[in-house]
């Protein structure tokens, strides 16, 4: 019984000075990130002046700049993700391009429109028929058949770039390049704006 004791007694007067150095270890910590630092005053009246003054005012200077660049790059960071830029004039415009190429008002009515002017206009130039009632003169009736072969090479020109940008795009070729054939310039663009399918994205 006697000997438990004096053991315990030695184990009690060991473990007193580890614990003396966990309590000042623990009072020696750093400060928390967010603590108040202390003033230059208060610093230079701790440490006596001198030397050892001069380079605890100097660690005081570091840390104030360094807490202060870290909360400006916070807010930036911050102020990055609130704001998202906002697009730009050529998206904005693609966009209304879009709408408007798939729109049925435009690849279906006005361009069926401009598919029955071709043909009344192919009509008055070659039929003859408008000079004979005298809607039209001889002269009038040339320059439309002049004009016809002038537009015709156009439509191929505009079929042909269709046809490009249709396989460029991963669009069916062959109804790009007959649309833009009879229609022009119009049909081209919708192959140019148009949405492209899922099913056939490239």
């Amino acid at each position: 019984m006697a000997s438990s004791v004096v053991a315990a007694g030695v184990s009690v007067v060991r473990a007193s000075p580890r614990s003396r150095a966990t309590s000042i270890r623990t009072s020696c910590r750093r400060p928390a990130q967010n603590a108040p630092l202390p003033s230059i005053p208060a610093i230079l009246a701790s440490s006596g002046g001198g030397r050892g003054g001069f380079s605890s005012v100097t660690a005081l200077v570091g840390r104030t700049r360094r807490r202060r660049s870290t909360g400006d790059s916070t807010l930036l960071q911050r102020g990055s993700r609130e704001e998202d830029p906002p697009p730009s004039t050529y998206v904005q415009a693609q966009s209304l391009a879009t709408s408007i190429a798939d729109a049925k008002w435009f690849n279906t009515y006005i361009h069926g429109a401009v598919f029955v002017c071709i043909l009344g206009f192919l009509d008055a130039g070659y039929s003859r028929d408008w000079s004979r009632i005298g809607a039209i003169s001889e002269e009038t009736e040339a320059g439309l058949r002049a004009l016809a072969v002038t537009l015709g090479e156009l439509h191929l020109v505009a079929a042909t770039g269709a046809g490009a940008v249709a396989a460029k795009r991963g669009l069916p070729m062959p109804p790009a390049v007959a649309k833009t054939l009879l229609i022009g310039f119009l049909a081209f663009l919708e192959v140019c704006f148009k949405t492209v399918p899922a099913a056939e994205e490239a």
